[in-house]
């Protein structure tokens, strides 16, 4: 009897023994259930902070194209106040609007919210966005391909080519590079790409002259300076700026009269603070000095550089100075010339953004007579057909025209010269992550 008690004694421990161990893993069990539920969680909700910070990005993107299309189809809208509520994409939502106009100047700078949402997550993207200019680019190219860009050419600035972009040699690209066509490369070439390239960019139409009249002659008319049509078939319009003092500018008209040159309109002093920056001029013009203060000079027909065109805020050679606020832009419908003239047979430097809408910027008689030195250039050309400046050897040297150094100004991605042509796309100024609107 005691035997048989003791045998049930030790089988009811064993049992109590085996409930205890049941029990153990059990909750082992629920515990890492439980972890592993908590931790997936935690994994769910980084993955949709993720994506609710791409989606956010997303809808800033499609914003910017948004105000571009609007750009185009209606230059004058004001798009502050203009939202999109609830948009679909990437498995969330967001909304952007269009909240404040930050610009001092006559160009405008948007400020875009964004808020984007995955699930329980949300992130806000702040970003600035300006319209761009075709003077942020330092060399522009539109029609057909370019000329064989060789070892000396050197390109800090954005570059765009609406055709193939032609490399024949080692040239040297700092920054950004879009080409509508593609490149043609001859053997032993050796081009860098700091910032890399991209081939089959969209191409950029350049302003048509009626775009240019709207933009930059009505404003000229009506708070800046028009020079009308002169008499006669040979007449032009002489501009000197920092004539007769810093900060003004003075025009005059002239006429060719009986084998000579005379004056018919002016002189003009203009004040350049008290005009919108828009200069309009029906005839050709002659053009050089300094210039302090904010321009874009405008002429349907040639504008030939005659003499330096300077920054007042700058040093001879190395450009503008930092806090320059000195900004030139000059467009021709035609070509822009650097003349054969007496002051640019030694050097000539240019400050500014120069456009030819409809053929070249060209040195004159660049074919021809002994090397003029140095033609040294702080800001852009934008062309419809082609950049002469000289015949070069096979090792670079100058045979005819100028060795050419071109110098990027980094200002005019956000302080164009007014009324400066647009590209029809908006580019991001400042971006930043906020807080959302409702946490």
């Amino acid at each position: 009897m005691g035997l048989k008690a003791n045998r049930l004694g030790e089988g009811g421990h064993s049992l109590v023994g085996v409930m205890a161990v049941t029990v153990s893993v059990l909750l082992v069990g629920v515990a890492i259930f439980t972890l592993g539920h908590a931790e997936g969680d935690l994994v769910e909700q980084a993955v949709d902070d993720a994506r609710a910070f791409y989606v956010a990005e997303g809808g800033l993107e499609r914003a910017r194209g948004w105000l571009g299309d609007l750009l185009e189809d209606d230059p004058g809208a004001n798009p502050v106040g203009m939202s999109f509520d609830d948009q679909t994409l990437g498995g969330g939502t967001y909304t952007v609007a269009v909240t404040d106009n930050l610009s001092g100047s006559w160009l405008p700078a948007y400020e875009v919210v964004c808020t984007g949402q995955v699930g329980n997550v949300t992130r806000c993207l702040r970003n600035v966005m300006i319209p761009e200019t075709f003077a942020k680019y330092q060399w522009f190219r539109e029609r057909g391909n370019t000329r064989w860009l060789r070892d000396w050419d050197r390109y800090t600035g954005p570059v765009h080519v609406n055709g193939n972009l032609r490399i024949n040699g080692d040239p040297y690209f700092g920054h950004t590079v879009s080409i509508a066509g593609d490149i043609r490369t001859r053997s032993g070439s050796d081009p860098t790409f700091e910032r890399g390239y991209t081939l089959g960019s969209d191409a950029i139409p350049l302003p048509t002259a009626n775009e240019l009249r709207s933009r930059i002659r009505t404003p000229a008319q009506t708070g800046g300076v028009y020079g009308g049509t002169l008499p006669g078939n040979a007449s032009y319009y002489e501009v000197e700026l920092g004539v007769p003092s810093a900060g003004e500018f003075r025009y005059r008209g002239w006429r060719r009269s009986h084998g000579s040159w005379v004056v018919i309109d002016g002189p003009h002093d203009v004040d350049i603070d008290a005009i919108n920056g828009a200069v309009w001029f029906e005839e050709p013009i002659t053009i050089e000095g300094t210039l302090d203060g904010q321009l874009t000079i405008c002429s349907p027909s040639n504008i030939e550089i005659v003499d330096d065109l300077l920054y007042y805020d700058s040093s001879p050679g190395s450009g503008p100075n930092p806090g320059c606020d000195d900004v030139l832009g000059l467009i021709s419908l035609r070509e822009v010339i650097i003349g054969y003239t007496t002051p640019n047979m030694n050097d000539c430097e240019i400050h500014g953004v120069a456009m030819a809408l409809n053929r070249d910027i060209e040195v004159e008689d660049y074919r021809y007579y002994a090397p003029r030195g140095d033609l040294v250039v702080y800001g852009g050309f934008i062309v419809d057909r082609i950049v002469r400046t000289g015949r070069y050897r096979a090792d670079g040297t100058c045979r005819n025209g100028y060795n050419v150094f071109y110098n990027w100004d980094r200002r005019l991605l956000t302080t164009p010269p007014p009324h400066f042509p647009l590209t029809g796309n908006y580019v991001i100024d400042t971006w930043e992550e906020i807080t959302p609107p409702e946490a």
